[in-house]
């Protein structure tokens, strides 16, 4: 099958590659080419590891959730011994959806069509009016499995199967997910948003703080804009720290931990913020992980989904409430929407010329080196003919 053609000079995409003091900012066709998109699908996010989640959503038999990327949708459920397995939503028979919700628990896994039913292993273990069949191996009609790694509480997919291993995409990350226990914490609220603005203008922003005094003025009344240090390390991530500021516990809509324990071992004055390439934006609180994976769905629309994670001991409390860690983040995850779209749409101008980066977005550039690095692979041999 041929490869979708990337649009983008490989000027252009040098000039990003500089380094940080002589670099200038992917092209305004990155943000907003159908086409580009297109390529991103099938080399970004159909040839090498995504992330779909935390496994506390899949770690019991029948659990599962279900996500689109790279042009299929991709079933994960928890197999007979509670462990994760992903598969291609889609039946052997005649290639209807198994599975049309985004979440929930499977009693059994049967294709709503013709009732062929599939194992939590994916083996066929029912197949109606088969029986006389001449060359029909039921052995042969499993699901399409999908390779599947879990770092660190994280469910990683690779859907071209051939990406180097997980650990090494996650790489050092894994060492400050580890020290939060992101594998034995629980998911206490979901919220699921529609921005109008491109993946990688939501990781971008993510990834700096210089527009928090004025687009999160509460946001930088907790922890000062300029707080914090870069952290570095090897596989295909991002980030830093921020500082708390004096007497705020957590981020929240009143800086106050609310009677949740903090997590154990961890710093109670910083936070952690990474981007894990290419879909998850990682947040590391005194007492709650915060996690958005992002899914494209045209150039200027990206569906985001953010979770809260808190410690089983504090979700036990009878008074438990994560009210005011969700609240908070909700009202700052819109502003940032906001100012997310006003760029998608200013980037549409043909006048748009990509500007230069500041000394204070070194992570801004170190997730667009990531996916401009993509982008040169493929529009190398382009050049060199």
């Amino acid at each position: 099958m041929p490869q979708p053609f990337l649009p983008l000079s490989a000027d252009a995409i040098e000039r990003t590659l500089a380094p940080l003091e002589r670099a200038t900012q992917l092209p305004a066709a990155a943000f907003t080419d159908p086409a580009v998109l297109a390529w991103e699908r099938a080399n970004v996010f159909a040839d090498g590891w995504i992330c779909a989640g935390h496994a506390e959503r899949v770690q019991g038999r029948g659990q599962f959730i279900q996500v689109e990327f790279g042009g299929e949708s991709v079933l994960v459920v928890g197999d007979e011994d509670g462990l994760p397995r992903a598969f291609l939503n889609t039946c052997r028979h005649r290639g209807a959806r198994l599975v049309d919700a985004p979440a929930g628990t499977l009693r059994r896994l049967q294709c709503p069509y013709h009732a062929w039913t599939y194992g939590f292993d994916g083996s066929l273990t029912s197949a109606p009016f088969t029986d006389g069949l001449e060359d029909f191996d039921p052995a042969c009609f499993g699901l399409h499995e999908v390779r599947l790694a879990v770092v660190e509480g994280l469910v990683l997919l690779d859907l071209s199967g051939t990406a180097p291993p997980a650990a090494a995409h996650v790489g050092d990350l894994a060492v400050h997910l580890a020290a939060y226990r992101l594998p034995e914490l629980e998911r206490a609220a979901r919220i699921v948003y529609d921005v109008e603005a491109n993946w990688k203008a939501i990781a971008e922003n993510y990834s700096e703080c210089l527009h928090c005094p004025g687009v999160h003025p509460e946001l930088n009344r907790l922890s000062h804009y300029l707080s914090g240090e870069a952290i570095a390390g090897s596989g295909l991530w991002c980030g830093g720290s921020m500082t708390l500021a004096a007497g705020i516990a957590t981020m929240s809509t009143d800086g106050a931990a609310h009677a949740r324990r903090a997590i154990e071992g961890v710093d109670e004055r910083s936070i952690l913020y990474f981007l894990l390439f290419p879909n998850a934006l990682i947040s590391l609180h005194p007492d709650y992980v915060m996690l958005h994976t992002l899914w494209p769905q045209a150039p200027g629309r990206t569906q985001v989904v953010c979770e809260w994670f808190f410690e089983p001991e504090s979700i036990a409390r009878p008074d438990f409430d994560p009210s005011d860690a969700v609240e908070f983040w909700d009202q700052v995850n819109r502003e940032d929407w906001h100012v997310c779209a006003l760029t998608q749409r200013g980037m549409a101008s043909q006048r748009f010329v990509p500007g230069r980066y500041t000394t204070r977005e070194g992570d801004v550039h170190a997730f667009d080196t990531m996916a401009a690095a993509r982008y040169l692979d493929a529009l190398r041999p382009r050049r060199a003919q």
